[in-house]
């Protein structure tokens, strides 16, 4: 009997003609399309921009040591043809990014079906979109280490992926990563994102921030002290600090930055005494005392936590080989978990740094991981979930959505017994809050007088919202309004190009229109067929709460954001806003530092609101919402 003849005897699924889209063939794409052979589906196509590594290759089963460097998606179809299947398996294999315009709605159009075995939020986001407006039903699923999930998405009848946002990244000021870190993240964002990239990667950046002294001492009473203050002295890592002399050898230079970065650097530091009034001050580390044990020996126990004497001995072994025999990528090197010379600097550079200011110190191991953004990912929890993601497939395409579950893998027991490692519950109803799926409200909270055009386009609109190609217009509540980018480029004449150009380093409150409170943004990406509209709401926001310098919250919380500001206007007499209160969410890590005439003519018409209707159908308020979203990192 042949294998899909079997599947729709024990399934009811017939599988004759149905297209699937597979996109990513990692961790949970490979297990998946050995399923889909196996079960016997004829046509499928598999999408992932990724190559074969080397770190692949102790989970993800399809591929081998002689294919590292070839693409994930051309390797893994190559190698499920050798398992049984159906002779009227069709396996096509393409490399490349989702969010190219060749794999747009037309493209997706053809498939019956879209399963998702991605690691990245942002293309999953655009896969949800997409798939949400050509109305094509969706598997999603992720796993991280021993947990995992699987959902059915359907347009207008179940959660988007977007109902449950993502935990958006951990952001950290950059003046707590410089000047006083109080956790072992804080230092290894510091080894990484500036000493490493500084040392080797030709950044002329700070590892100071003199400013922060400064505004600490102009809050203080006494304004000459103040004048005063420790920050307008020259850096003591100033450019030629770090830079190797002509002649120095390497050795040389090496000892030359440990005592600049651990020694001169954080003489300064003590020296503005306003940033140790309610923190424990650091302490300097002397090359001289110490008595430093063999590098190599040191680098092998990659499970234990080295000393300080052991990481000083690293830190400058590691200067030394990558100055000696990889000088030609000096300038130009970026940190990569794989690359030992670099793992060993951060682990030495950042439990150097915890030494200072009495930081526990992290293992090689777990640099790594804290460093890499890393996941350990789990093949038996990968196979789980793209069983789950089969099963699941079956349901849908046979028209049994009632029948599809919210499947979950546990890392622990669950369950009224606590004996479940797998369970299951019903899907929830769209949630009325989204902006994506129901059109919800949506607010943004940001300073007008600091956030610039570039900050709101790249880190609000395409970062944290994941529009690819937007075209943002903007109307104030006086009426007037303007554009801020186009995002079909054959509609940009010269004119507007140098606008748009024009307009992005200014704050928001310097445009020709300015935006301010009440000034509603209207987003929309063609690419995606999404449209959002938010209002602005214009307030200082805490520098350590918001690192970002903006806060973006919808349906009820936007409601709530927008009815406190009308609240706090009326007893205000210059009509501030106050920022809304959120909790914040924890993930990966990142560094956060901190003449036209007014008034445009849209060139073409907007989604009209019936095939906006049509394309993102507004839904019920949603039931309990489920917070099992997970991200396998590959």
């Amino acid at each position: 009997m042949a294998r899909a003849a079997a599947t729709a005897a024990l399934t009811g699924c017939d599988l004759h003609g149905i297209k699937v889209l597979v996109v990513g063939a990692g961790g949970i794409g490979s297990e998946l399309l050995k399923n889909l052979t196996l079960s016997g589906f004829e046509h499928v196509t598999v999408i992932d921009l990724d190559t074969i590594d080397y770190s692949n290759l102790n989970r993800q089963f399809l591929f081998r040591a002689m294919h590292v460097g070839r693409s994930k998606a051309e390797v893994a179809c190559e190698s499920v043809m050798d398992f049984p299947h159906d002779e009227s398996l069709h396996i096509n294999a393409q490399h490349g990014n989702i969010k190219e315009e060749r794999f747009g709605f037309d493209f997706f159009k053809q498939f019956n079906i879209v399963l998702n075995a991605l690691d990245n939020v942002d293309a999953r986001r655009h896969v949800n979109r997409v798939c949400l407006a050509t109305g094509v039903p969706l598997i999603e699923s992720g796993t991280q280490g021993y947990i995992g999930q699987v959902r059915a998405i359907v347009k207008g009848k179940s959660k988007c992926f977007e109902c449950d946002p993502p935990a958006p990244p951990k952001s950290y000021p950059v003046c707590t990563i410089r000047n006083h870190p109080d956790k072992p993240v804080h230092c290894i964002a510091w080894a990484k994102e500036l000493l490493f990239k500084k040392i080797f990667g030709g950044e002329d950046t700070d590892l100071v921030d003199t400013t922060e002294a400064q505004d600490k001492q102009e809050e203080a009473v006494d304004a000459s002290a103040a004048a005063e203050a420790p920050g307008d002295a020259a850096p003591a890592s100033a450019p030629s600090a770090l830079t190797r002399l002509e002649g120095e050898s390497a050795a040389s230079f090496a000892r030359r930055v440990f005592n600049s970065v651990y020694a001169a650097d954080v003489e300064r530091l003590l020296s503005m005494d306003a940033l140790w009034k309610e923190r424990t001050p650091p302490t300097p580390l002397r090359l001289e005392a110490m008595a430093l044990p063999d590098a190599e020996s040191a680098k092998q126990e990659e499970t234990k936590v080295w000393s300080v004497e052991q990481s000083a001995a690293v830190l400058l072994h590691t200067i030394e080989t990558v100055l000696t025999q990889r000088s030609a990528e000096v300038g130009a090197l970026s940190f990569d978990k794989d690359d030992a010379d670099a793992l060993d600097f951060v682990t030495a550079a950042s439990n150097l740094r915890s030494a200072v200011f009495d930081i526990p110190r992290k293992s090689r191991w777990d640099v790594k991981e804290i460093a890499g953004n890393i996941v350990p990912a789990i093949a038996t929890t990968n196979a789980i979930i793209a069983g789950f993601i089969v099963l699941e497939a079956f349901k849908l395409l046979r028209g049994a959505l009632d029948e599809c579950r919210y499947c979950v893998c546990n890392r622990l027991p669950s369950g009224k017994k606590r004996d479940t490692l797998l369970t299951a519950s019903r899907l929830d109803a769209p949630s009325g809050d989204c902006y994506v799926c129901a059109g919800g409200a949506s607010v943004l909270t940001v300073d007008c007088s600091r956030f610039t055009v570039t900050q709101l386009l790249e880190e609000v609109i395409k970062k944290h919202l994941s529009f690819s190609k937007p075209t943002v217009d903007y109307s104030t509540v006086d009426g007037r309004d303007d554009q801020l980018c186009e995002g079909i480029a054959d509609e940009v004449d010269e004119h507007d190009a140098a606008k748009f150009a024009r307009y992005l380093p200014l704050a928001l409150d310097k445009l020709p229109v300015p935006v301010g409170s009440g000034t509603t943004l209207d987003v929309e990406d063609t690419s995606q067929s999404l449209r959002v509209q938010m209002q602005v709401l214009n307030s200082v926001l805490d520098e350590e709460a918001f690192p970002t310098g903006f806060h973006f919250v919808q349906g009820a919380k936007a409601a709530a954001a927008l009815s406190s500001t009308a609240a706090e206007e009326e007893t205000q007499p210059d009509g501030g806003a106050g920022a809304a209160d959120v909790a914040e969410a924890d993930d990966e890590v990142q560094i956060v530092d901190g003449d036209a005439a007014p008034g445009h003519v849209r060139k073409r018409p907007r989604l009209d609101d019936a095939a906006k209707g049509a394309a993102l159908p507004s839904a019920s308020a949603a039931a309990a919402s489920q917070d099992d979203d997970c991200i396998q990192i590959d």
